[in-house]
């Protein structure tokens, strides 16, 4: 059995949850061509349960790298904070990673949590050495590939002339005159190729693949290649044989209006998401043909016009399916208690 077009929607159950951030889980300390060797940070950590905030939040012990230090406040309160240093002495020279036991308690529930934040020195790189120069101009015109002058520079600098689009680069150091320049290419290229135009209109028509003439094609002078688009019926040709519009020769290419295509989307009455196990949807197939949408019987899933049948999967059509699937209908309800945290359903329309 054919498969004409298909679509899918993933369901997902979404329970309460603990959860901690830090309100900065990265930090990097600037420093010279060595690193750093002063500077602090902070961040706060929170704690929730779903969206509600936690009032008891434990900061425990931190192992320190050598370079840092640490200060915690507020540990046992809704939002305590950590204040990371530099050691007096030390000097940070390479990225660190610190971590940090949280432990969250909600009336019975004691819940330990290890968050990680992240230390990073930017260093002051070395002095580089000189870059080239560009100079531009109409000051260097010679067409020698050595020695020509015109304009100062040192070894290496490049010279655009803008006239002819030469380009020259510096073999001696020297002045104007001194200087010594050697023509290493230009820039300008040939005349490029013309691409292909689009024209539009309703002059062109039919479906024909042999090339034939259109008088009323009103394009004056179409080149081999050339595309038109029939404003009306979305066909677009191509041009086989230049010339006005009682010589040019156009071909059918196509069809950009999709009239034939045939679209399954799946529509859910109460969105894609359950919360803590509650609640249902229904899933509606909705079959198209271009741009008209066809009845979907909602008990059998047969679509008019004898397009085929609707059939819905849980997970996918090559998964080992449950009792009751495939089923064939427009509909499909869907219980909380049919989602295991996340479910995928594909509706297929088959015949």
């Amino acid at each position: 059995m054919a498969i004409k077009a298909a679509d899918q929607i993933t369901i997902t159950d979404l329970t309460d949850a603990y959860s901690v951030i830090l309100t900065s889980e990265a930090f990097t300390f600037v420093g010279g061509t060595g690193g750093a060797t002063s500077g602090s940070c902070s961040t706060q950590v929170a704690a929730f349960c779903g969206s509600n905030q936690c009032t008891n939040v434990t900061i425990g012990s931190i192992t320190y790298p050598d370079e840092i230090e640490g200060t915690v406040s507020g540990s046992g309160t809704s939002s305590p904070s950590i204040t990371f240093s530099i050691k007096s002495g030390k000097t940070l020279s390479q990225s660190r990673e610190i971590e940090i036991p949280v432990t969250i308690t909600n009336g019975s529930d004691v819940i330990v949590f290890n968050k990680k934040f992240s230390i990073a020195v930017a260093k002051t790189g070395a002095t580089g050495t000189a870059g080239k120069t560009w100079g531009s101009g109409t000051a260097i015109t010679g067409t020698a590939s050595t020695g020509n002058t015109g304009y100062a520079g040192k070894v290496g600098d490049q010279y655009l002339n803008t006239s002819t689009w030469n380009l020259y680069t510096c073999a001696t150091e020297g002045t104007a005159t001194t200087a010594k320049w050697n023509k290493t290419g230009n820039i300008k290229g040939g005349t490029g190729t013309a691409g292909s135009k689009w024209y539009t209109g309703t002059g062109i028509t039919g479906t024909s693949t042999t090339a034939a003439i259109y008088a009323d094609s009103g394009v004056d002078n179409a080149a081999v290649d050339d595309q038109y688009l029939n404003v009306d019926t979305g066909n677009t040709y191509k041009c086989t044989v230049k010339g006005a519009p009682s010589a040019a020769k156009w071909v059918y290419a196509g069809n950009i209006a999709g009239a034939d295509a045939i679209l399954v989307s799946v529509l859910s009455t109460n969105g894609n998401a359950f919360k803590n196990n509650t609640g249902s949807t229904t899933l509606v197939a909705q079959v198209y043909v271009g741009d008209q949408q066809k009845n979907v019987n909602e008990n059998t899933g047969v679509v008019d016009g004898g397009l085929g049948t609707i059939k819905w999967y849980k997970g996918y059509p090559t998964d080992t399916q449950p009792t009751g699937f495939p089923k064939a209908a427009g509909k499909l309800e869907v219980l909380a208690s049919d989602v295991a945290n996340i479910q995928a359903y594909t509706c297929q329309l088959e015949g």
